[in-house]
């Protein structure tokens, strides 16, 4: 496949993941380039797609890792797409874009997030997760619900990393007054999205049911900025979820960000709101 200058989110998941299967079994470049005949720079650049994915190389790499069978099936279905912009499924490939998601996650250095309805996934609480996974999944065995949840609170790892992105949290207050899980669960939830709102690196913004119509009303979507990487746009709804990096969709949700933030409340009115709403359930 030939290099081009364009890095679509397909092609850097799969540099991404030739990275992780090099550091899962305690390489270096270096090293997997003396096995198989590459430069080191050759290797580092495989691994950050700057320089476009040969699939040959590719093949090399995932065989050399021994990646058989349905991974490296999916992995080369990536790469043979990777030059399409844009990367939407619906079920059941949504666990591949929640991988892809999971390492944009940990690789940026600024995150916006608005929702609408939910507190955001990284602010969550163990408890309110489960509460929300059962609701919309009824058939999921306690095991499962057990696994999403553990995913979840480690996803969250990266707020507590000494060098966390910076990350806006915006949602509607009719997100922290559903009662998800009973009054404890969210009296708790609450109590902890007021402890990660005195984070430096974390900053919490309501939009008061006063504000009436919004912009917000679309429904919720995440942009993700990086040091040297496009900026892209993670959103989902009820059975698709979605990547977008076309520089008019990132426009159209930037200013959807800028004007959600207009009605949304200050910094100060925000927490001065959440104590009150945890004051409400504490009575």
């Amino acid at each position: 496949m030939p290099g081009n200058s364009h890095t679509s989110v397909r092609s850097r998941t799969v540099a991404a993941e030739l990275r992780k299967l090099r550091e899962a079994q305690g390489l270096t470049c270096a090293e997997v380039g003396d096995k198989l005949g590459m430069s080191t720079s050759k290797v580092s650049r495989i691994e950050t797609g700057r320089s476009g994915l040969q699939a040959d190389d590719v093949l090399t790499l995932l065989g050399f890792y021994q990646v058989h069978g349905n991974r490296r099936a999916e992995l080369m279905d990536l790469l043979r797409r990777g030059d399409e912009k844009g990367w939407w499924e619906r079920q059941p490939g949504l666990p591949t874009l929640w991988r892809a998601l999971i390492d944009f996650e940990a690789k940026a250095l600024r995150i916006q997030n608005y929702e609408s309805l939910l507190i955001p996934g990284l602010l969550q609480t163990a408890e309110y997760a489960s509460a929300i996974l059962q609701a919309l999944e009824s058939t999921l065995s306690a095991a499962e619900v057990d696994n999403l949840v553990a995913s979840r609170m480690a996803r969250q790892a990266i707020l507590t990393r000494s060098s966390a992105p910076n990350y806006l949290a915006i949602m509607h207050e009719a997100a922290v007054r559903l009662p998800v899980g009973g009054p404890g669960v969210m009296a708790r939830q609450l109590r902890w999205l007021q402890e990660m709102n005195e984070r430096p690196s974390v900053s919490v913004r309501l939009v008061p049911i006063s504000a009436g119509a919004n912009a917000g009303l679309r429904g919720g979507f995440m942009v993700l900025e990086f040091g040297d990487e496009p900026a892209l746009v993670f959103a989902e709804n009820q059975e698709t979820a979605l990547f977008q990096e076309e520089e008019a969709d990132l426009a159209g949700y930037r200013l959807a960000l800028r004007n959600i933030l207009n009605v949304a409340l200050a910094p100060d009115a925000t927490a001065e709101r959440l104590s009150a709403i945890v004051a409400e359930m504490s009575t």
